[in-house]
């Protein structure tokens, strides 16, 4: 590949997958990522469906608004036209891929493996996944826009650490109760996010939370 970088738009299978999506659509997104969630667990996952249907579970969990600023920002218009096209099972079908992209018989978590089980992309994937793994509220679910205000800052927060915990029991780190507490606290955006960072190499939840 030409690009190759750990975020969902950052390899070229994925960009040349964006260049269909923005001529067919959503029966192309949802087309993807049936054929990544349904693949039999015998069946090997080639790297093109692979970067595909992350890219496409990145755009679910934009359209729930969940992140929108990890796609490119020419989807805006796609976005703001299909408001409430994309519901819970867009979600679970987005979930399900991903799963099945960080599970045994992936091209592309092969290759990432090259280099480390715990890479920066094994992180955002499973950021991802979290974004993508709360309870969908009814406004998501009709594509009512958020307000600007402190309940959708705190439900970003709220997804942000269930994918730093999610992380976390992957790579077997458990926190105590006083650091766990300390990371239900937190409500500053980039510290958060500076965990979710840290989290692909920290050697424990103290070297993770610089204690």
């Amino acid at each position: 590949m030409g690009a190759w970088g750990e975020k969902a738009f950052e390899n070229d299978s994925a960009l040349d997958w964006l260049a269909e999506f923005e001529v067919d659509g959503l029966s192309l997104l949802r087309e993807t990522l049936t054929r990544v969630a349904e693949l039999h667990a015998d069946e090997y996952l080639d790297v093109d469906d692979g970067a595909a249907s992350v890219a496409a579970a990145e755009i679910v969990a934009a359209a729930l608004g969940r992140q929108r600023d990890r796609v490119p920002a020419t989807l805006n218009g796609w976005l703001d036209a299909h408001e409430g096209s994309l519901v819970g099972d867009d979600q679970e079908l987005a979930r399900r891929a991903l799963e099945r992209v960080l599970r045994a018989g992936s091209e592309l978590r092969d290759l990432w493996e090259e280099g480390g089980t715990e890479s920066a992309w094994h992180a955002d994937v499973r950021a991802l996944l979290g974004r993508l793994g709360g309870p969908i509220t009814a406004s998501e679910a009709t594509g009512t826009p958020a307000s600007a205000g402190a309940a959708p800052r705190h439900a970003a927060f709220e997804q942000e650490k269930q994918a730093l915990a999610t992380f976390l029991q992957a790579r077997g780190l458990e926190p105590t109760a006083q650091q766990l507490a300390r990371i239900q606290a937190s409500h500053d955006a980039d510290e958060i996010r500076l965990w979710l960072a840290r989290v692909v190499s920290a050697r424990s939840v103290a070297e993770l939370l610089d204690e």
